[in-house]
């Protein structure tokens, strides 16, 4: 065997919890490319090298997530680039723009290609002053010599798809959702939600700014429901959460639970009651995002109450009965009033259920996101490289 690999894709999150890059990499492997995976875990003493599904992978370490530091996201960076530039591969795919100058040196150092994967867009800061401007011009820059440089490049959906082709002055983006692999029959885990009342869940990142954390808390102070979040943030911002719930009285209700691993948040969905999707638009790329978890929560069969922002809205208001209730991020009143009306009809909300699941199962779901990944691959990788032939 060749000891150069079909496909090197590279990321800088924690591998445990990011499902899309795992999907990716599980379909190209599963088609006969030789694939390795580099990206980062916390907790990790040291750099980590397994296999799993025959795929080789590198976990850099991300140190304790409780104390990142700047100088430690820099050093964690520099080893993931060492790590891309030392590897062989005839295509290089770059998640996000954080390794895309590595998979681009390193795809000019082999001829190679290189695909750019933009999770999100840049160059639009999220909070003002000085410091955070010039690192959205620094990001944007950097957005668009990859982007212009790359054979392939793939966003999460249409809205962004098309900003990344007016912006850079391109005609090459393709669309991969962010849907997960499809779930015939689901049986629900129960992660230790408490009793006494609906669960109204919140599964992913802990950004209690970006995410209306202190405005749902505000809400559900009003509602006999609890309100559980799994998932992962910094101190500070778990902190404010806890906060924020002492200030709203509403402490009883509001459960933090320990993140879980990506191939089980279906199932910890499916036992829970509505399926929130708080996400604010303060930042352009926020605005036109959908989130993983609004699909994850359909294939859960599970009501969803979200931020009426526009590729949320096209999706939240599908079915019939649509399979969920829109709001506004800013308004704990309007967040109240989703979920009220989810919950009120018991009748209906079976039927918005019933209505998730169908829809993901029918549309939102990797069966069909992963062919067009393996069509997108065939164009740039003839069939001769990942049988075998040598480097």
């Amino acid at each position: 065997m060749s000891d150069r690999y079909d496909v090197c894709a590279a990321v800088v999150s924690d591998l445990t919890f990011d499902a899309r890059v795992w999907k990716e990499a599980r379909s190209l492997a599963s088609a006969g490319y030789r694939v390795k995976l580099i990206g980062c875990r916390y907790e990790l003493p040291r750099t980590e090298r397994r296999q799993s599904r025959g795929i080789d992978v590198v976990e850099v370490s991300l140190g304790t997530r409780a104390r990142v530091s700047v100088a430690g996201r820099v050093l964690t960076l520099l080893r993931l680039w060492t790590e891309i530039l030392r590897t062989r591969a005839h295509a290089y795919h770059a998640h996000n723009i954080h390794v895309g100058p590595a998979a681009w040196a390193a795809s000019r150092l082999r001829r190679a290609r290189l695909v750019y994967d933009a999770h999100e867009l840049y160059g639009e800061p999220t909070s003002r002053g000085p410091l955070a401007r010039i690192s959205g011009l620094v990001a944007k820059n950097a957005e668009r010599f990859i982007v212009r440089r790359s054979d392939v490049v793939i966003t999460t959906n249409h809205s962004r798809a098309q900003q990344l082709r007016e912006r850079h002055r391109i005609d090459h983006v393709s669309v991969l959702a962010n849907v997960p692999v499809r779930v015939d029959e689901v049986l629900p885990l129960n992660p230790g939600y408490p009793e006494g009342a609906p669960i109204v869940l919140y599964q992913g990142g802990i950004y209690a700014r970006s995410r209306a954390f202190r405005e749902v808390i505000t809400a559900v102070a009003q509602l006999d429901v609890h309100f559980v979040i799994i998932g992962f943030g910094r101190d500070e911002d778990l902190k404010l959460v806890v906060r924020w719930a002492a200030e709203s009285h509403a402490s009883a209700k509001v459960h933090l639970l320990p993140p879980r691993p990506f191939d089980q948040l279906i199932r910890t969905a499916a036992a829970a009651s509505v399926g929130l999707v708080p996400v604010r638009a303060d930042s352009f790329s926020n605005s036109l995002g959908d989130t993983n978890k609004l699909f994850e929560y359909l294939m859960a069969g599970l009501p969803v109450a979200a931020s009426d922002l526009p590729e949320i809205r096209s999706v939240v208001t599908e079915g019939d009965p649509p399979v969920g209730e829109l709001f506004d991020p800013d308004s704990p009143a309007s967040i109240a009033e989703a979920i009220r009306r989810i919950l009120s009809d018991p009748a209906k909300y079976e039927l918005r259920r019933k209505e998730a699941r169908r829809l993901a199962l029918e549309r939102f779901n990797w069966d069909l996101e992963e062919q067009r990944l393996l069509g997108l691959y065939e164009s740039i990788l003839p069939k001769r490289v990942h049988v075998g032939a040598s480097a």
